[in-house]
């Protein structure tokens, strides 16, 4: 017993005073953690996950040097380990970063052995070797994942396999090669360009699948973007169409009213009052009691705006508008109805869930371009993804946080813009579509 202890120190102390794990232990640490939204806390995270990190190499280490010494054991306990104590992302893409993160090292010995080998600059120069290959796999995914990412909601387990069975592959392919060597059944020569190439070909099919599975990521999430913005916008247009057949109905209404005043007159002059309260019944039970509270002299804008103010006060929220625009606009309806239904909706979220409930709207021609501008008091600015674009706040993202991207391509589409900004504890979103000359 004291024999073991005393050969577990002596292991120990050897793995504690190894550059090659602090190197280990610092990769860990790099590629495990999440950067994106860490802001500040990584001045104290980093430190603690590396003293985590630590222990977790020296132990382990030590354990696999003592019953099964080989370099795969080595590789993969501590990072298997670790990779569960810094769970900083979806499980899918956990579990694709832990293999690429094991098998990267795996090639990153082999390189620092070759290097070495040419170079005899020993432990030092192959600690440094190795961590310089996971700053620089960490550089090539932070490229990679820049407009892509796994650690999203839709992504499931079955969506990444492609990357775990590369990933597994190439990690037999090195446990082979180490093993046969560790155990002295094949020599393994670090020197030689067959095992270089090996090494170049693992890491890029496990790069190449990875961007390929990030791209598919993408594209799914893509269509049931515009998926969702076609079933909102075709919602939204529904509604107008609807609001639009009642106003007609109303001012078909209208028309027929003065004609039926005068029924009612002449029946009154004969004292027909029999008739004449059955005929007023009537029209009462035929009357639509739908009321216009804007009305700029562009049909289309007023309904919209109108349907928009009725939410509005069913929430408890006023909209102030400023309209001046012509009675015709050379855009699309169902353009028209998503950006102004998109802006005024998510404003009167926004009011409905804080104290101040007033939404200030305006829509103006100005310098050949139909301006619209929508403020809403807010206490929070508003979270943004990587991209800069706006993340929805709901507890149920599903089907949601479509709005803004509707808008910026109407915009887009009319050769305009949009902007969303947030100043003094109010958001105000704007958008310019160009008007033909």
């Amino acid at each position: 017993m004291g024999e073991l202890l005393q050969n577990f120190m002596t292991t120990l102390t050897a793995s504690v005073e190894s550059l090659y794990n602090l190197a280990w232990a610092l990769s860990l640490v790099l590629l495990l953690t999440k950067f994106h939204g860490a802001g500040g806390r990584l001045l104290w995270l980093l430190p603690l996950r590396l003293a985590i990190a630590l222990p977790v190499v020296w132990l382990l280490g030590t354990v696999s040097d003592l019953i099964f010494p080989n370099s795969i054991t080595w590789t993969v306990a501590p990072a298997a380990v670790c990779g569960a104590i810094f769970w900083d992302r979806k499980t899918p893409a956990q579990l694709v970063r832990i293999g690429l993160v094991i098998c990267a090292w795996l090639y990153s010995l082999s390189v620092a052995d070759m290097l070495n080998a040419e170079l005899q600059g020993g432990i030092e120069l192959a600690s440094v070797t190795s961590l310089a290959y996971m700053l620089l796999l960490r550089t090539i995914l932070v490229v990679l994942e820049r407009h892509n990412s796994l650690d999203e909601d839709n992504v499931s387990l079955s969506f990444v396999i492609p990357v775990l069975i590369v990933c597994v592959s190439g990690l037999a392919e090195r446990a082979i090669l180490y093993l046969r060597s560790d155990f002295g059944l094949v020599y393994y020569s670090a020197s030689t360009l067959e095992s270089f190439l090996t090494c170049l070909n693992g890491q890029l099919a496990e790069l190449v699948v990875y961007w390929a599975v990030l791209r598919l990521a993408r594209e799914l999430r893509e269509k049931e973007r515009i998926q969702a913005e076609r079933h909102l916008m075709e919602g939204r247009y529904q509604a107008l169409v609807a609001y639009r057949e009642s106003g007609e109905s109303l001012r078909r209404l209208r028309h027929e009213v003065k004609n039926q005043y005068a029924y009612i007159r002449m029946l009154l002059e004969q004292k027909d009052y029999a008739r004449a309260e059955e005929f007023f019944g009537e029209m009462s039970l035929r009357a639509n009691p739908t009321f216009s509270m804007v009305a700029s002299g562009n049909d289309l804008v007023d309904d919209i705006v109108n349907i928009e103010v009725a939410k509005a006060r069913a929430a408890g929220v006023e909209i102030s508008a400023r309209i001046a625009v012509p009675p015709e606009l050379p855009y699309e309806e169902i353009d028209l109805c998503s950006l102004l239904m998109n802006l005024l909706d998510n404003a009167i979220e926004a009011c409905a869930e804080g104290d101040e409930k007033n939404v200030r709207l305006g829509i103006v021609v100005d310098q050949g371009a139909l301006a619209v501008t929508v403020v809403n008091p807010s206490p929070h600015e508003p979270r943004r993804s990587e991209a800069g674009t706006l993340v929805t706040t709901k507890k149920d993202p599903e089907g949601h946080g479509y709005g803004t991207s509707i808008v910026r391509a109407v915009a887009e589409k009319y050769d305009g813009a949009a902007d969303f900004s947030y100043y003094d504890g109010e958001f105000v979103a704007r958008v310019m579509l160009a008007l033909p000359a």
